[in-house]
């Protein structure tokens, strides 16, 4: 297992949260809750998890791997 870090902030000028997760190159928000931020981060990480399927291959040996995004315990 390895963690992936989600970083949320407060946007004291616009009045509403944000996320971002460095190490996929996401950023997002504009939420009124920090509740809502982090449902939005999890639908972000879920979606750039699932790729671009004109991306892919049609040759390649393929694996699929079972990845589960939620908040860590």
């Amino acid at each position: 297992m390895s963690g992936l870090r989600a970083e949320f902030f407060f946007d004291d000028e616009a009045g509403n949260w944000h996320f971002r997760v460095p190490a996929l190159r996401i950023i997002g928000g504009g939420t009124f809750t920090r509740a809502e931020a982090e449902s939005e981060c999890l639908d972000a990480v879920s979606f750039a998890l699932q790729g671009d399927p004109s991306e892919f291959h049609a040759d390649a040996d393929v694996v699929t791997l079972d990845v589960s995004v939620a908040p860590a315990a």
